[in-house]
């Protein structure tokens, strides 16, 4: 096409499913699918105070050569986030524009961090890093005015960071989709007191348990520029 617009309209809708709200895992991982979900919703924890992940950012070493290629984290994140996957592609796929995701959330503090990851996993199970945007969200309607989340408020939030990618999935690949909430000391920590984040020590550190959900009412999902 000789127009951006047109090369980038029309992304497909998946959305996020799981069975028995099970989605804390690559091995026991939910789905993204294409008809909604009537009913569902996926839970992990973020602990400010829990560094056992390891967490590490892309282009730090030690793994900095490896980076767009390591699953390590996707695979030990357990309880503290959320895997989905799509089936295998039917055919070499090409991924051309700007992947948008929406979350329905509820959590029991009033803040937190939340990030989302996109990956496509090769045939060979080979991880390579496409995508991905975070977001604090006591800022998810605008990134001039704190609004905190009252205890078991159900709200969205939106990941649109307007990242253009373009790459041709390999027939067979999957597409995986990382939930969960940062926790690093490479990132400003939300201790998820709802405070001033700039201000806040270990003694305002909150654990929060957050919800994601899947439901007829809420559809959490995810927009691929998928041609």
């Amino acid at each position: 096409t000789d127009n951006f617009a047109n090369l980038i309209a029309n992304p497909k809708t998946l959305y996020l499913d799981s069975k028995n709200g099970d989605a804390n895992g690559v091995f026991r991982a939910g789905m993204l699918v294409e008809k909604q979900p009537n009913e569902g919703a996926d839970q992990y924890v973020n602990d400010p105070m829990d560094t056992s992940r390891g967490e590490n950012v892309e282009g730090v070493e030690p793994k900095d050569k490896t980076a767009a290629i390591d699953q390590s984290f996707a695979l030990c994140i357990g309880k503290d986030g959320l895997v989905y996957h799509t089936g295998p592609l039917p055919k070499e796929t090409p991924l051309v524009g700007c992947p948008k995701v929406s979350l329905w959330v509820s959590l029991d503090t009033p803040d937190t961090d939340l990030r989302a990851d996109l990956y496509e996993i090769q045939p060979d199970g080979t991880s390579i890093a496409l995508w991905n945007d975070v977001r604090r969200l006591r800022y998810r309607e605008s990134l001039r005015e704190a609004k905190l989340v009252k205890p078991d408020e159900i709200v969205k939030c939106n990941f649109d960071p307007g990242l253009f990618v373009a790459r041709r999935l390999m027939k067979s690949s999957r597409i995986r989709l990382v939930v969960y909430s940062p926790n690093s000391i490479f990132w400003q920590k939300n201790y998820n007191s709802g405070g001033v984040v700039a201000d806040e020590t270990a003694k305002d550190a909150h654990t929060a348990h957050i919800k994601i959900y899947h439901d007829a009412q809420r559809p959490s999902s995810i927009d691929l520029p998928l041609r």
